[in-house]
This record gives C-alpha cells, sequence and structure tokens, in this order.
C-alpha cells in the first residue's frame, strides 16, 4: 500500500470511500497558494458512500496550507465528470433505429412487390437474425447467454406467439401499403389491456381504457378511404397485434426467472426458437409456390436484384431491432421510449407514402395522426398507473414497517 505524503505533514494519509474497497491515494498539492475554503473539502454523496468532493476539473491543482491535506476520490470524480458530459449514444442510437427502421420497412415492401412469397421472406428474415447474432457470439462482440434447458421450455411458447405476429404482419404488408398497415398495428394496446385481466389479472383504470377511444377512431376513420385496403391484409395485421401481445404477456410470465437475459440475446434466441415453428409451417404452407415465384420474379426484376432485396431485408431485420433494445439498455423511462416509438410510426408513415407513392385522402392523414396520437396517450396513462401502483405499494409497506 502506497500513500503520498502532503509538504508539511507529518504522518501518511489513506483514506477509503465509504463501502469501497479500494485504497485511493492522497493528491499531492503545493502549498504556495492561499488555502481552500471548508466548503471545497465538504463530503459529497455518491453512489459508493460518502466520499470527499472531488476537484473542480478547471483547478486540478488546488493549493493547501501546511497540516491541512485535500483528498480526492478519483472513481468519483470519474463518475461525476461523465454524468457532466451530453451523452452521445442515446440520440444516435434513436437516429439509427428510426434510419434502420424505415430502410427495413422500404425493402420489406419492395421485396414483397417483386416475390410474393411472405412465408419465405418472413422465415428468411428470422434465418439471417440468428446467423447475425451467431456471428456476435463467435466473434465475442456480444456476450453469449447462458441457458439450460429449462429456459428453451420457457421460451417455446414466447417463440410462437413471435412467430404469429411476424408472419401475420409479413403478409399484411403484402396485401396493403406500408402506411396502412402499420396504422393498424397501432392498435396494438386495444389488445394488450383486453387480454391482461384474464390471463395475467391485472385490470386497468378507466383513463387507461380511455385511451383506446383515439387509437380505434383514429383506425376507422383510416380505414374509411384507403385505396389498398384488403380484408386479409386487415386481418393479419389485427392477428399480428394479437400475437405481439401475447408474446409480451406469456414472455413476462415464462422468462420472469431469466432476467440476467440482456434484451439482444432475447431477441436473438427467440429468433432462433422461432424458426421451429415457422419453417416447417412456410414448407407445408407456401414452398410448392416458391419456384415459379422465384422464377417469375427474376424474369420481372432481375436475379441480383432480388437477392439483393433478401439479403439486405434480413440485415435490415435484425439491425432495426437490436437498435430499439440498445436504445432501451440507456436507461431511458417507459414515456421516453414511446414516444420515441410513436415517432418512429410515423416516419415509416410518410417516409413509406412517399416512396411508393401512394395515394392518400385528407380523411387518411387525419385518422393515421388520430390513430398514432392515442398509443402516445395510451403509454402516458399506463405509465401513470404504474407510478400510482408504485406510491400506493411504497404507503402500504410504510405503514406496515410502522406497525
Amino acid at each position: 500500500m502506497q500513500t503520498v505524503l502532503a509538504p508539511g505533514a507529518t504522518a501518511p494519509c489513506i483514506t477509503r470511500c465509504r463501502e469501497v474497497r479500494q485504497v485511493v491515494r492522497c493528491v499531492p498539492l503545493q502549498s504556495t497558494r492561499p488555502a481552500l475554503s471548508p466548503a471545497a473539502v465538504a463530503p459529497t454523496v455518491c453512489r459508493q458512500g460518502i466520499m470527499p468532493r472531488p476537484l473542480s476539473p478547471s483547478a486540478p491543482q488546488q493549493q493547501i496550507s501546511r497540516g491541512e491535506s485535500v483528498i480526492a476520490c478519483a472513481s468519483a470524480a470519474g463518475a461525476q465528470s461523465e454524468q457532466q458530459k451530453p451523452g452521445w449514444k442515446l440520440p444516435a442510437y434513436i437516429l439509427l433505429w428510426y434510419a434502420f427502421n424505415i430502410i427495413f420497412n422500404l425493402i420489406n415492401k419492395s421485396t414483397l412487390n417483386a416475390f410474393p412469397c411472405p412465408w419465405f421472406i418472413g422465415t428468411w428474415q428470422l434465418i439471417a437474425s440468428g446467423l447475425f447474432m451467431g456471428v456476435l457470439w463467435v466473434t465475442g462482440l456480444h456476450p453469449r447467454p447462458r441457458v439450460d434447458g429449462r429456459f428453451f421450455a420457457a421460451l417455446l411458447p414466447v417463440a410462437f406467439f413471435h412467430t404469429v405476429g411476424h408472419i401475420a404482419a409479413v403478409v399484411s404488408f403484402s396485401q396493403m401499403a406500408v402506411s396502412f398497415a402499420h396504422i393498424v398495428k397501432s392498435a396494438e394496446p386495444v389488445f394488450s389491456v383486453a387480454l391482461s385481466g384474464p390471463l395475467v389479472g391485472v385490470g386497468y383504470p378507466w383513463y387507461v381504457w380511455a385511451s383506446l377511444l383515439p387509437i380505434v377512431a383514429g383506425c376507422s376513420l383510416s380505414a374509411m378511404k384507403e385505396v389498398s385496403f384488403a380484408w386479409n391484409g386487415f386481418n393479419n395485421a389485427m392477428i399480428s397485434n394479437l400475437g405481439m401481445v401475447l408474446r409480451n404477456i406469456y414472455s413476462k410470465k415464462s422468462l420472469n426467472d431469466y432476467k440476467h437475459i440482456d434484451g439482444i440475446n432475447l431477441f436473438g434466441l427467440i429468433s432462433i426458437a422461432s424458426l421451429l415453428f415457422c419453417l416447417p409451417a412456410a414448407l407445408v404452407l407456401e414452398s410448392g409456390s416458391w419456384g415459379a415465384t422465384w422464377s417469375a420474379a427474376v424474369a420481372r426484376v432481375g436475379q441480383q436484384q432480388v437477392a439483393g432485396l433478401l439479403l439486405w431485408g434480413g440485415l435490415f431485420y435484425h439491425l432495426y431491432n437490436q437498435l430499439s433494445y440498445m436504445v432501451l439498455d440507456q436507461g431511458i423511462s417507459p414515456v421516453t421510449f414511446s414516444v420515441g416509438n410513436t415517432m418512429k410510426r410515423v416516419a415509416v408513415v410518410v417516409s413509406s407514402v412517399a416512396f411508393f407513392r401512394n395515394p392518400v385522402s385528407p380523411l387518411n392523414w387525419a385518422g393515421s395522426f388520430i390513430a398514432i396520437a392515442g398509443t402516445y396517450l395510451y403509454s402516458l396513462a399506463t405509465d401513470r398507473y404504474a407510478a400510482e401502483k408504485k406510491a400506493a405499494a411504497a404507503a402500504a409497506a410504510a405503514e406496515k414497517k410502522e406497525q
């Protein structure tokens, strides 16, 4: 253990931050300038406990008089300086999340237009995501998850409903305009609120139910004048909503004991497990038409074009999903993430209309933005309800403790 004596000091100065086992060196200082005020050496509270106030970045060599010592906790100073710096990761991740999601939707629809085999395309996207995660795990770019047989048994129902939601969405996009399909998919909270009661015993107050009204009204308005409306596409978008809600519900019920698995790894494992359901179904339901459809697509746009669309679509499918988990890992609140997700949907709708030049009436636009605004109101309402439940639980615990 090394110590550094301050000028004029007669004994070594050794300090420890409370609850931190690292020995911290005293800072050697000159004694030619006036001493610091008491406030400069007052203790500061940090996550590790009570520790001396770090030196100001503008004055790295503060001076002290004989017999006085100033101790700086380097870890605390580093933590505070990091907190003071504006974070660049969150805005960068959000920007990439938006960009990758927009690119994926445009490529996905273009692929479906050229090669209209939604089961093939949806299955390939799951395969591409699994391959991408395999590369990350093998190269060590992302830590490999530690799982066992019990985890995979718990994962299977989640993977099944993920398959339903994913494939139904791809079928919906093959039948309707991207913009309208996304408006219908914004009705997912309706299924979430309706199914949470009977499946997990969670009831919601009136203001959560009221927040669903603009979602339903907006979807209805958009459907009234939608040129690309097709019942098969609409029904599959609704089935996708149902599948994704059930996936989320069963994920909370089945995977509650596996919180050590981060979001990116969980998505990769779900994608791989989903192939157990998706691949056999694709072979049974659609494989008979793959050869003829591929030949027609190659004759129309060229083999290189079709293959390129498939490759890029699989890549951006994984990237936009991975970026969404990376945004969540930055520690933002659920409401902030919901705002970002709402604005992302707006960006996808607007960009797809501009790219594919779909005819959109004023009533379509009005309904679209009412439905999207409704999803934001729903996020605010559910966040308020969660805060009320947390406050009530804390009050009950405090009252019980007093008794």
